[in-house]
């Protein structure tokens, strides 16, 4: 009979003798539960914000700004579940003022980054320290970068993959700007993108809108990369998953794979989501927010055949290693910026010459050698923008800001766009 009761979705039920108490609480359940859920999270985030507060007049490290971004993303998942528009109000500054000071933090700390051992990891670390000491194994390892996944976006699929591997989630920096061109050929090259333009030119194209043709040479970069790091991997594979098909093509190869060391797959779909949906009033509407971009990379993630290919994978006994090459924030706020005709036409992030900014919205670059980034002349800067800022030009300010308004983009300094995840993601043992 419970069974049955169960099966049919019943709200709650008492057990006889009927105690009074018994009855009180299963009233109170039926019609108070959502008050007592919302007085209970009420009080445990004024004792997180409070906290936080004191965690930031610490002035955190790097390691620091993990944790709070990790709290920060786990409360923005907790919040969306409830329906408290005062409390994700009030998440929403906390988070616009946590982002104010990391990006402080990374202003005041990025270059010195660069010089040191005393620091995360960055993009060019993952190679050297998460692929090459995973290589002994007699097993294949399977590297898969999702372009542009949110560390909320992982939390999304993260209980699937656990339902197949032991997953160990590790955390590392973006390095800037956080866009494809730089950060996604600085995983595989194991270099700065200056370094990459300097011993690599023919990989390190000229262009003005900085697009996909600078990531046409990974699996190049990759080798020469692991050659470097003297490691022989007599055969890699390498597959850039963009449709349908090309999902499809992997699900049929992955079993004649089964002896090779490395095989890298690089998934476009959520990096093409973020950029169409600035395009694409359907997606906007579909998308408004955090918690529906979560919802859409669920929704996404089991129906794709890169859920499919973890299947198969898992039949194998391999490992798997996931991760991204930035994220993307949701831009909020305009600022405005005055730039030639060869100013890049990306939003978060502008490389040109002359380029005037306000300082206060963005990380002005006057020598780009400095953050390893390469020039296309000498009086070529970058500025780069921070918390929710997007940059617009005066004379379209209006029409850029109805196109791009609750946007989500990258290139820029925020928690979202580079504090990102690596699952390690083993066997189940």
């Amino acid at each position: 009979i419970m069974e049955d009761a169960i099966a049919g979705q019943i709200a709650d039920y008492l057990i006889k003798p009927v105690n009074p108490n018994q009855i009180i609480m299963a009233i109170k359940k039926l019609f108070q539960s959502d008050e007592i859920k919302r007085n209970k999270i009420g009080a445990e985030y004024a004792q997180f914000s409070a906290e936080l507060s004191q965690r930031l007049f610490a002035q955190p490290n790097w390691e620091e700004w993990y944790k709070i971004y990790i709290d920060m993303c786990k409360w923005d998942i907790a919040l969306s579940e409830m329906n408290d528009s005062a409390l994700v109000q009030t998440h929403f500054l906390e988070k616009m003022n946590c982002n104010a000071e990391f990006s402080n933090y990374v202003v005041n700390n990025y270059k010195n980054w660069l010089k040191t051992d005393e620091r995360p990891n960055l993009s060019f670390d993952i190679i050297s320290d998460h692929i090459i000491p995973n290589l002994s194994e007699n097993k294949p390892v399977f590297f898969i970068v999702l372009d542009c996944m949110r560390l909320d976006q992982y939390y999304a699929i993260q209980p699937f993959l656990q339902e197949m591997f032991d997953v160990d989630l590790k955390l590392y920096y973006s390095i800037l700007p956080t866009a494809t061109p730089y950060s996604r050929n600085a995983i595989f090259s194991g270099m700065l993108p200056s370094d990459i333009a300097q011993n690599y030119p023919e990989y390190w194209v000229s262009s003005s809108d900085l697009d996909n043709s600078r990531n046409r040479n990974e699996h190049q970069l990759l080798e020469a990369h692991i050659r470097d790091l003297g490691y022989e991997l007599e055969q890699s594979k390498y597959v850039k998953v963009f449709t349908i098909d090309e999902g499809n093509f992997v699900l049929r190869k992955i079993e004649t794979w089964s002896n090779d060391k490395l095989i890298v797959l690089v998934y476009n779909f959520l990096d093409l989501l973020a950029h169409h949906r600035s395009k694409n009033q359907i997606l906007k509407e579909t998308i408004p927010d955090e918690a529906a971009l979560r919802a859409f990379t669920k929704h996404w993630f089991l129906h794709s055949t890169f859920y499919e290919a973890l299947k198969e994978i898992q039949k194998q006994g391999a490992k798997v290693i996931i991760t991204t090459d930035h994220g993307s924030i949701r831009v909020n706020r305009a600022s405005q910026i005055v730039g030639d005709r060869e100013t890049t036409t990306t939003v978060r992030y502008k490389q040109g010459r002359n380029l005037s900014c306000n300082e206060k919205h963005a990380l002005y670059l006057e020598h780009p050698e400095e953050y390893g980034l390469p020039s296309r002349n000498l009086i070529d800067n970058y500025v780069l923008a921070k918390d929710d800022y997007y940059f617009v030009y005066p004379n379209s300010f209006h029409q850029y800001m109805k196109q791009y308004n609750g946007t989500f983009q990258h290139g820029g300094i925020s928690m979202e766009e580079m504090i990102l995840p690596l699952a390690v993601c083993s066997p189940k043992s």
